[in-house]
């Protein structure tokens, strides 16, 4: 009977790591076979009414509804919401018109709007044909 050849021996962590290669490799090449080619096409199913999905519309959109005519708003009774959806009117300059407003009292004339600030003859100029004044 004849030893065996000590140089031929192959370690525990050889056999390990040529494991760990086949396993990598199998499973590569399975993800490979069973993924569709780029730019295939794929199949779509027409949808049935029970599968449409309704989205809510929240506070959160800034378009207004479409109207008959051009939106206005009454800067005496308008809300923070109805004062963002103006041209040129962001949320901080809407929240300095209501606050000009609690603290002055209801606006006489237009240019009334132009002491408040962030409205200066530019923005004020954009607003014209969307605002106007009603008594409450």
């Amino acid at each position: 009977m004849t030893k065996p050849n000590k140089a031929r021996l192959i370690s525990p962590g050889w056999w390990v790591l040529y494991g760990l290669l086949l396993g990598l490799g199998a499973g590569g090449l399975i993800w490979f076979l069973s993924t569709p080619p780029r730019g295939a096409a794929v199949a779509l199913l027409p949808a049935n009414e029970a599968s449409l999905v309704l989205v809510p519309v929240t506070s959160a959109t800034r378009t207004p509804l479409p109207t008959a005519g051009p939106l206005q708003v009454n800067i005496n009774t308008a809300t923070l919401q109805d004062l963002e959806l103006l041209p040129g009117i962001g949320p901080s300059t809407a929240q300095a018109i209501l606050a000009y407003r609690e603290r002055n009292g209801a606006f006489s004339t237009l240019d009334e709007l132009m002491n408040v600030p962030g409205i200066g003859p530019k923005t004020f100029e954009g607003l014209q044909g969307f605002i106007f004044i009603e008594d409450e």
